[in-house]
């Protein structure tokens, strides 16, 4: 038998779970005579021949998120595609759930050991007493009186399963055969669990321990003479089998010299990536597309169509997406079949032949994916933006609708879920930049969310709030801070200028700026054809603008703008309301003491005050 954990890389949760699998893996190492635990990388795809998740996403396995359990019989065929383990919030609740299924597929394991076959279904009275009184039974015979709903006597069974001149067997309390097993030894039913040991040549006694637990009990029975530590636990270690046959990685990435990449800027390197990802794994995950999963696929689809000129790839992948776009318009349903034979076929769909660029990290399991997909919708919300997208709430709908329903990391989802709900997309006022600022609101929400407080942090590239202040120096203001009380905090309390926030994200992520570094030759020129000459030229080297230049009209200078922005108009109110104060002040001290011409002069004529 198996125990499975599929999981991937760049899955967060898959991060934060795995101190608990392996605790678990570790816990239950002495049964691994019975059943043995596993876990597949699926995410482990562009240095591994795309063996993982070929595996993971396709017959019989069909695995469609992360991290996800699952248990596999003996005898096992290739119709079943396991038995899913759904309570994974501690090793303690995976064994639980583990019991049931060991307990129901035992008896159907081919038991090729020299030891006697662990049973965990209760003893009978006969039994017992024919086993005490055989010629050939094991030198130590250990009842555990327990309750039929406890869990202590199965896990002590089967830790022991592999220890020599021992033999473990349960009694029900409750049962009619319990009750005389327990009026023969003497056993007080009212402080059960107890453990009972009989040892040739020795009168039968009752295991004393510390506390009743499975640790205490196992503790003290392998300390019996000739006993000794499980077999199974022998030379027990981890271990992380990686194919490197395709060369050495620099982290999670194929690009050996990480210090040519340029991370103030976005590669469609990186977009591509997320692109054949997205389709080839995510989507192509699922056995039959339709519903509600085929309409969140083309409206993602009609997304990247809507663009046009601005479309964030190559000509060739635009003309991939009308394809499919096209394909997509009158089907109801597909089958998988029909899904990957047609992104096989397709002219334009990006391949991906080498990892990731600026979503590259020095360790082979953060940033990557996860850091593609956001570059892409950056991209794809800026693109419908350049494009004048009519419906704005296309962007919405194409990005929400993937992630929850595609997205693999299931806990991401889940949170995705709480994020959109208090980051609403329907305030809006602005239609034009409403996809833009949404997204970018949102993502600073995830970051803020996870800085400081995952494990998927990349310390090089921290999930900071952006564009940082050396990005963008005019998208960052202090905050006004009128008490001295709160000098302090005035460097931390920052206003967002998102005027400044939309113009930065339109540099950076426009089609034009997005670097096309690490790809094939055959077509390297982004969105339209660019001529120089009446030839194609390549977009390696454009600058990224400074927000704070008067030189670009990219954005305004502050100087020559007649606009006022939120920071403008909350030093206007300000300083109105306190001359105002210091107004009435001097109107009250003057008026107090009695000084009544210049009193009445104040009066008469306030305007001699300013």
């Amino acid at each position: 038998m198996w125990l499975v954990e599929y999981y991937s890389s760049w899955c967060g949760t898959c991060h934060e779970f795995a101190p608990i699998y392996k605790k678990l893996a570790q816990d239950i190492s002495g049964w691994r005579w019975v059943i043995r635990v596993g876990a597949i990388n699926c995410g482990a795809r562009a240095h591994n021949g795309e063996e993982n998740s070929m595996t993971c996403h396709r017959d019989p396995f069909w695995v469609i998120g992360h991290p996800q359990f699952r248990l596999y019989p003996s005898v096992w065929n290739t119709s079943d595609i396991g038995k899913s383990v759904e309570k994974i919030v501690s090793a303690q609740k995976i064994r639980e759930e583990i019991l049931p299924f060991v307990d129901e597929e035992l008896p159907k394991l081919k038991w090729t050991h020299d030891l006697p076959a662990p049973i965990l279904k209760p003893i009978t009275y006969k039994e017992v007493m024919e086993y005490m009184e055989a010629n050939d039974r094991v030198l130590h015979f250990v009842l555990i009186f327990e309750e039929p709903d406890s869990y202590m006597g199965k896990e002590m069974i089967l830790d022991m399963s592999s220890c020599s001149n021992i033999l473990l067997r349960r009694v029900d309390v409750t049962s009619a055969d319990g009750l005389v097993i327990a009026e023969k030894f003497s056993i007080d039913m009212r402080a059960v669990p107890q453990v009972m040991l009989s040892t040739i040549s020795q009168q039968p006694r009752v295991v004393d321990v510390n506390m009743k637990t499975r640790y205490f009990y196992v503790y003290q029975l392998e300390l019996l003479p000739e006993v000794g530590k499980p077999k199974a636990k022998l030379n027990w270690q981890f271990s992380n089998n990686v194919d490197t046959s395709q060369g050495p990685l620099n982290g999670n990435s194929n690009i050996k010299d990480h210090m040519s990449i340029n991370w103030e800027r976005s590669y469609l390197a990186d977009i591509e990536s997320a692109m054949n990802y997205m389709f080839t794994v995510e989507v192509s995950a699922n056995k039959k597309l339709d519903g509600k999963k085929l309409e969140a696929v083309k409206k993602l689809v009609e997304a990247f169509v809507q663009t046009k000129d601005h479309f964030p790839g190559r000509s060739s992948t635009r003309r991939f997406m009308e394809g499919l776009n096209g394909w997509l318009a009158d089907r109801s349903s597909i089958h998988y079949d029909v899904w990957s034979a047609y992104l096989q076929s397709a002219k334009g769909f990006p391949k991906a032949n080498h990892m990731w660029v600026g979503c590259s990290s020095d360790q082979p399991t953060l940033r990557g994916y996860p850091c593609g997909l956001w570059t892409m919708f950056h991209a794809l919300s800026v693109a419908c933006s350049n494009a004048k997208v009519k419906d704005s709430h296309l962007f919405y709908d194409a990005m929400t609708g993937y992630i929850l329903n595609f997205f693999s990391c299931l806990e991401c989802r889940k949170n995705f879920g709480k994020e959109i709900q208090e980051i609403e997309f329907d305030s809006e006022a602005d239609d034009q930049h409403a996809s833009m600022l949404w997204l970018w609101r949102l993502h600073n929400s995830v970051n803020k969310r996870l800085h400081n407080h995952s494990t998927t942090e990349d310390q090089s590239h921290p999930k900071l709030q952006f564009p940082t202040e050396e990005d963008c120096s005019h998208c960052q203001h202090p905050a006004v801070v009128a008490s001295k009380k709160f000098n302090k905090l005035k460097d931390h309390l920052r206003i967002w200028d998102e005027q400044y926030v939309v113009e930065y994200l339109k540099q950076r992520y426009s089609v034009q700026n997005l670097l096309n570094d690490y790809l094939d030759d055959d077509e390297i020129a982004v969105g339209e054809p660019e001529l120089k000459n009446g030839k194609r030229i390549r977009l390696r080297n454009l600058p990224i603008l400074d927000p704070s230049s008067q030189q670009h009209s990219y954005i305004k200078s502050p100087l020559f703008s007649p606009s006022l922005t939120s920071i403008d108009f909350n030093l206007c109110l300000f300083f109105w309301i306190t001359s105002l104060c210091f107004a009435l002040y001097v109107y009250h001290n003057v008026s107090a003491r009695g000084i009544p011409y210049l009193s009445r002069k104040i009066v008469r004529t306030p305007s001699t005050m300013y």
